[in-house]
């Protein structure tokens, strides 16, 4: 009686610890996935918050872009020394620039201890260092227009005299509902065809750039709102 006994007992004693391991598992699952959806739900949130915030830069890029191409027609068909009266806020164009602020905080938290890889889509992942990286490529493009402008086109425009007017309405230095539909001279040369050439290229080659970051997030957003929804 002594053997069956025993082995009974060995028999509850393994059932005991499956039964122990298997808990410990879904517990540990059960972790996994809370954490994983937390996580989700503040990529979702600054995706959110980053497609907003890009889709009013470029339409500050577009609305920029369109007073430079004013001012660039106007010098390329007009002979040099030719006048003509604009709107103040179109030479302000040529120095009112906008940078993105963009919230990263929760992406590169996970980036910095490594847990990115805990995300359990291999897709959303690479969609997420991949948009990352787009958007640090857009950054440093504005950066780029910006240093044109303070470091290039300002002082182009204080030597042809058109630097008062133009911080005059530029934010946050000049009061720019009051004077941006004023009516200033422009006169056309040479320098103002090059200055509002190259800085359409520069507004242009940033837009693109943050059309590219935007098309990428929201495809990010779409993965994330599939994950969330599992």
């Amino acid at each position: 009686m002594g053997f069956p006994r025993a082995g009974t007992e060995i028999v509850i004693v393994v059932v005991g610890i499956l039964i122990a391991f298997g808990l410990d598992s879904w517990w540990d699952s059960s972790k996994q996935l809370i954490w994983e959806r937390s996580q989700l739900e503040l990529l979702r949130d600054e995706a959110r918050s980053n497609i907003e915030h890009i889709e009013s830069v470029i339409e500050q890029h577009e609305g920029t872009a369109n007073d430079v191409e004013v001012i660039l027609t106007f010098a390329t068909r007009e002979q040099s020394g030719e006048v003509i009266n604009m709107k103040n806020r179109v030479i302000t164009s040529l120095i009112k620039w906008r940078t993105s602020e963009l919230s990263m905080g929760a992406l590169d938290a996970l980036l910095a201890s490594g847990e990115l890889g805990e995300i359990s889509s291999s897709e959303l992942r690479s969609s997420l260092t991949a948009w990352r990286s787009m958007a640090l490529d857009a950054q440093e493009k504005e950066n780029l227009a910006r240093d044109f402008v303070e470091y290039v086109i300002t002082a182009a425009l204080s030597d042809e005299g058109y630097i008062a007017p133009a911080y005059a309405a530029r934010p946050p230095y000049g009061n720019f509902d009051e004077l941006e539909n004023r009516n200033i001279e422009i006169r056309s040369s040479t320098k103002l065809r090059s200055l509002s050439a190259a800085r359409l290229g520069h507004i242009r080659m940033a837009t693109r750039s943050q059309n590219n970051s935007l098309e990428a997030l929201r495809e990010v957003l779409t993965l994330i709102d599939s994950e969330l929804a599992r």
